[in-house]
């Protein structure tokens, strides 16, 4: 573990609140944080993640591409904070890729699934709401 020096630029606060998240989640088994900023997380569902957790305002798909190549395995990407979010682009190649892209609102409801990459919000017509950002 190291304390907040990475590559992508993502501070230690930003990091040791992810951490608290992971560490209290009820579906949370274990989770190990490795290279600074990847969590290797067990769920209670028994499934084996690779979080990786970035500060992005708005994460577009060369991040996403950037991370994935970085960090061979990552299963899910956190682009940080509820004020953060993703391109539509960058969404829909991480749901066509079974990988999931979730800000701070989303990750705790996403982490409860089997199919964590679909998870979404909804508005009250039951219509999908994501966190996208125009590019």
């Amino acid at each position: 573990m190291t304390n907040g020096s990475n590559d992508f630029g993502v501070t230690l606060p930003q990091i040791n609140f992810l951490s608290r998240v992971l560490d209290s989640h009820k579906s949370v088994e274990s989770v190990e944080r490795k290279k600074d900023i990847q969590f290797d997380i067990t769920t209670r569902q028994g499934n084996n993640l690779r979080l990786v957790c970035v500060n992005e305002y708005t994460c577009g798909l060369a991040k996403v591409l950037e991370v994935l190549e970085t960090f061979p395995g990552t299963n899910i990407i956190y682009v940080g904070g509820a004020w953060n979010g993703y391109t539509m682009e960058a969404k829909e190649y991480c749901i066509k890729s079974s990988i999931g892209l979730f800000n701070s609102s989303e990750i705790i409801g996403a982490l409860f699934r089997e199919d964590y990459w679909r998870y979404h919000k909804r508005d009250k017509e039951g219509k999908p709401l994501y966190s996208t950002r125009s590019s």
